[in-house]
């Protein structure tokens, strides 16, 4: 815990020193590119509008959806939206085609902060380490380039999920200009390397989005076209300038949500976050006030009293906006009266484009040969925006991709509709180190672990991952290899060894010491993954040699988050037939089922299977050795088959970027049997509160079980298994 500790304050200072090292070497008015705006040939003219200036705030930014409510609802007309992080966000779902009105269901119906604190729905907790090394579930962690050289990591949260949202909410838009949009539209990131402020007009609008809200020191900055962006706020957290720019001689309409920066007492600041907001409103405010002079009208919605990265009170948030635009509406409509006729180039759908040539940037050999040919099929067709999101969510499951963008360019401006798909991929780097452990007081499975993961080694594409572990009297060294993916298909192979204990109700302790080899062909999609291939394993065992046979495995998986998951299910099955003749296989079914979304509760149903012989001690089923049923934990219920289910109702009653905190009822039973009739069986009731998260994954349990007794326990990090027991 201290480590984390010291890791945590480490990160905060980290970012604290970026903001500082940024701000004094902006210049008293930023740099922009290409401010110069043309409007398209098929314009039409309408009545007069604002331009709406949306300013960067953190969850308090859904006040920007009530202004807009406000405008829409007295038809005032929006020649223009100029936003920086949070108002690139709301921003970029109004001109996508959203209306207030959906984009606050939307905010009402996502687990905002859950979308920045998971790590992804390709984070890789499989117990059998069938996947190559994607995302790290180390609770620490270093990257390095080729030469052992550290190169980050550049932020505490990826926020795989948070960009995939904004790909599913904007990716219908059917043009990269965004002057292209029934709302003409331009947000503001910062590069990190000059201090500038970058205006984003055009390409992928979801990755502009991504990049305008870049948090330094919690967010990884977003790499676009060789440059590290992160959030706009930093140098231009209110935008008006860079607006009358862009859009000369329209009336600019401001919505800051910094209100006016003054005196508070010390009882409000209450999070590092409280901290970090007022920091940065008082290293913003000249450039703030500046803008705010050159606006016609600036609101001030009356947020105050919310975090910027609060969790809750989204609707209170919107009301503020509402009654700040209400309060102004008269100004509002006599400043749009007063405006030139709006130039209008249409709407969001744009000219039939065909794809002529699909190309992928950032990934050598193989690995882009790979993806080009996956997706030929696009070439000679017209260009599909349904179609180029599938194939973004494709690409960014592969392991060695860590981001993804799209840009569509005419090959030769005399023939603008005809376009090249461009798929820009950052890769994971090259090298990373992690630090990871695991602890409770319910058994004696507690560890800590080193990880070293390393791609491109032989080829361009491949992976290997050495995992080494130590925990009380148990050790695990191992490693892995995974040819380059093509197609969908590669083979892996693994090299271990291991040494574990148990000791199982009703039979002697057991220490074990493992040697085992595999390898597997493997075939799958983001979602399922098949193997089929052999192992072989010598053992210390009462019965124990060498051990051969054949090996199949299978995975699916549609959970919406691997750590703190609400709707989805998976499916993993492990089957390994030796030489001894035992069937040694696990299988395990779990399924998450919404219900009560406003309140964010769910159903969680888990069911399993494990078969074996208990004459074998190496190959004995298990009830309770991996937490099926915490209260047999400590010495678990040992058959020839063992069987399992429980039922849990979970609730989220927080959520942050730093993860969330869960309640949950469940019970569990189990059934031990031998040649499948039951032998034992035991059960359980339960309550449970979690902490899951990539920094701090804990959770405190209070069991009743069918012995008539209470336990009391604790769990600390995440846990990832030894292997499988039984299986090699």
């Amino acid at each position: 815990m201290r480590g984390l500790a010291s890791f945590t304050r480490l990160s905060i200072i980290s970012a604290l020193c970026m903001f500082l090292t940024i701000f004094s070497s902006i210049p008293a008015r930023a740099e922009t590119e290409n401010l110069g705006w043309s409007f398209g040939a098929k314009a039409e003219a309408r009545r007069g509008g604002v331009v709406l200036v949306l300013s960067g705030g953190g969850t308090r930014g859904f006040a920007h959806v009530g202004v807009l409510k406000v405008l829409e609802r007295e038809r005032i007309p929006i020649a223009a939206i100029v936003g920086t992080s949070i108002g690139s966000v709301i921003g970029g779902l109004y001109v996508s085609g959203h209306s207030p009105d959906e984009i606050r269901k939307l905010i009402q119906e996502t687990d905002i902060m859950g979308l920045l604190a998971d790590t992804g729905t390709r984070l890789r907790l499989d117990s059998g380490n069938h996947k190559p090394v994607g995302e790290s579930s180390s609770s620490l962690r270093l990257d390095f380039d080729k030469k052992f050289n550290v190169i980050g990591p550049l932020g505490l949260l990826p926020a795989v999920s948070f960009l995939n949202f904004l790909t599913r909410n904007t990716g219908h838009v059917q043009t990269t200009d965004f002057n292209d949009f029934a709302v003409p539209f331009a947000c503001v990131a910062t590069d990190l390397g000059t201090g500038e402020a970058v205006v984003l007009r055009d390409g992928n609008l979801a990755s502009a989005i991504r990049a305008s809200s870049s948090i330094p020191g919690i967010l990884e900055p977003w790499p676009l076209e060789g440059r590290l962006l992160v959030d706009g706020g930093l140098v231009a957290n209110l935008p008006v300038e860079i607006a009358k720019e862009i859009f000369p001689g329209y009336p600019i309409i401001a919505v800051n949500l910094s209100g006016q920066v003054t005196s508070k007492p010390a009882s409000s600041f209450t999070s590092v976050v409280d901290v970090l907001t007022q920091t940065i409103d008082i290293m913003t405010l000249e450039n703030i006030r500046r803008n705010e002079a050159l606006a016609d009208l600036v609101l001030y919605p009356d947020t105050g009293s919310f975090s910027v990265l609060d969790s809750e009170d989204y609707d209170k948030v919107y009301e503020k906006g509402l009654t700040v635009a209400e309060e102004n509406v008269e100004e509002l409509i006599a400043l749009s009266e007063s405006a030139p006729l709006v130039t209008v180039t249409g709407d969001i759908e744009a000219d039939e484009r065909v794809v002529r040539l699909v190309r992928v940037d950032g990934l050598d050999g193989r690995a882009a040969r790979d993806i080009e040919r996956t997706f030929r099929h696009f070439v000679n067709m017209p260009y599909d925006v349904d179609a180029i999101n599938k194939a973004l969510d494709v690409i960014s499951g592969r392991d060695e991709v860590a981001t993804v963008d799209v840009n569509t360019l005419p090959l030769d401006p005399s023939t603008p509709n005809d376009v090249e798909v461009v798929f820009s991929i950052e890769k994971r780097p090259p090298f990373e180190l992690g630090v990871s452990g695991y602890t409770t007081n319910l058994h004696r499975q507690r560890w800590l672990g080193l990880q070293i993961d390393g791609r491109d080694l032989f080829s361009g594409g491949d992976s290997a991952n050495m995992d080494a572990r130590y925990g009380k009297g148990e050790w695990n060294l191992s490693s892995r290899y995974f040819t380059p993916l093509h197609g969908g298909e590669q083979w892996g192979f693994a090299l271990g060894a291991r040494k574990e204990f148990y000791q199982a109700d009703g039979f002697d302790s057991v220490d074990l010491r493992r040697r085992f080899a595999r390898a597997i062909f493997y075939s799958g999609n983001r979602n399922s993954r098949f193997g089929i291939g052999a192992a072989i394993e010598h053992t210390n065992a009462r019965d124990g040699g060498y051990e051969f046979g054949p090996y199949f495995y299978y995975n699916v998986d549609t959970l919406d988050n691997q750590l703190a998951p609400t709707k989805g299910y998976t499916i993993n099955t492990q089957v390994w037939w030796n030489t001894a003749d035992i069937l040694t296989s696990r299988t395990n079914v779990t399924a998450y089922i919404p219900f009560m979304t406003r309140k964010k509760t769910h159903f969680a149903l888990d069911l399993g299977l494990e078969t074996g012989d208990k004459e074998h001690e190496a190959y004995r089923a298990l009830l309770g050795d991996q937490e099926e049923l915490m209260s047999v934990s400590r010495h678990p219920l040992a058959g020839d088959q063992a069987a399992w289910a429980r039922l849990g109702i979970g609730r989220n009653f927080l959520n942050s970027w730093w993860g969330a905190v869960r309640g949950e009822v469940f019970a569990g039973y189990g059934v031990i049997m031998d040649d499948w009739s039951k032998r034992d069986d035991a059960w359980e009731l339960g309550v449970a509160l979690s902490v899951p998260g990539e920094f701090l994954n804990g959770k405190l349990l209070l069991v009743y079980d069918d012995r008539g007794e209470f336990s009391f326990g604790y769990t600390l990090g995440i846990q990832n298994y030894w292997w499988n027991y039984q299986m090699p």
